[in-house]
């Protein structure tokens, strides 16, 4: 049995969006093999078909239309996670410490005070 994992799901978001494995494949650099290999994978994993092929392209079964709001929200989670790395290493490298980041999740009580930064 595949299993579901983030790959498979940027490329039904990709292809859903652009509505055919060309498309896709165009806007992400991801090959139209791959592409097709990631769908037919997903497929297998959930047991569903998520597209019908028509003329035009690929449009989105009932399954698929079903699976559009939880993998745009694990793709917001991915961006919101890489957003957060980027941070945490533009901030790291300035003075080592996750301070700024904290303060600006509110995880730092109002009773912490941050270090005092170190001199480049």
């Amino acid at each position: 049995m595949e299993k579901l994992d983030w790959s498979l799901i940027r490329s039904f978001l990709a292809v859903a969006e652009a509505g055919s494995l060309s498309a896709a494949a165009r806007a992400t650099g991801i090959s139209q093999p791959t592409l097709g290999r990631h769908i037919h994978q997903a497929e297998v994993a959930l047991q569903v078909p998520l597209f019908t092929r028509v003329a035009q392209g690929l449009v989105l079964t009932d399954a698929g239309q079903a699976l559009m709001p939880p993998a745009r929200a694990m793709q917001q989670a991915a961006a919101d996670l890489a957003a957060l790395d980027q941070a945490r290493t533009s901030y790291l490298g300035s003075n080592g410490k996750l301070t700024a980041l904290m303060k600006q999740l509110g995880t730092l009580s109002k009773e912490e005070k941050p270090p005092p930064a170190r001199p480049a």
